[in-house]
């Protein structure tokens, strides 16, 4: 059973065009966009208000016994996304401030979809950024053809692979693309600019556009 997750409509954003992961203001359809982040808006505040309820006392140690429990717990506790898995992909960002993912990243990464020809209900959102799970543990409860991993590398996800940016590598029955964060390819710089041009050619070939 999927637990702790939200499904967005299925239709988030227009499609962009093809050369550019930027969406033209005059495409964009408002109702749809603060629908997605009043939900979102939602979202932070139930998590801001359960982490100060939470707050937990530091300790001066932690023995062993304690921090392998802690580990146990953190292997079989079931993983938090957003999305609904349709499509067998899986994102993995690294927010600590967010549920899922921070406002403007979330509209980037739903524009990167929608030029996929996909949406938020395709993918399940995975954020590490307020809790820990490895690669192994999210393909094991969400069996995927493709992942993809914005500013997280191998390490944090306990796999042994080198962090190539922009290339797919497979993995089993899946492919791993690692990429910049999202937030590095805000804007309309030059640095921005390339990032978005560098994660569009890897994508062209894999969804056929």
């Amino acid at each position: 059973m999927k637990e702790n997750k939200t499904i967005l409509p299925p239709s988030v954003l227009v499609s962009l065009f093809k050369d550019s992961l930027v969406l033209p203001e005059n495409k964009i359809n408002p109702a749809i966009i603060e629908e997605q982040i009043a939900t979102l808006a939602a979202d932070q505040e139930a998590f801001a208000k359960k982490n100060k309820a939470k707050a937990p006392k530091l300790e001066a140690t932690l023995d062993q016994e304690a921090v392998i429990s802690q580990e146990e717990a953190n292997l079989t506790t079931p993983l938090k996304y957003l999305g609904d898995h349709s499509k067998k992909m899986v994102v993995i960002v690294n927010d600590p401030a967010s549920v899922y993912l921070n406002e403007l990243d979330f509209i980037l990464l739903t524009s990167i979809l929608n030029a996929c020809r996909l949406t938020i209900a395709d993918i399940a959102l995975v954020n590490l950024g307020n809790q820990k799970a490895s690669l192994h543990q999210i393909l094991n409860q969400l069996p995927s053809k493709l992942v993809i991993a914005f500013e997280v590398d191998s390490k944090a996800l306990k796999i042994k692979l080198p962090t190539n940016l922009y290339k797919l590598t497979p993995l089993g029955e899946s492919n791993l693309l690692f990429s910049k964060s999202l937030s590095s390819m805000q804007g309309m710089d030059q640095n921005a600019k390339q990032e978005k041009a560098k994660l569009w050619a890897v994508l062209k070939p894999i969804f056929q556009l």
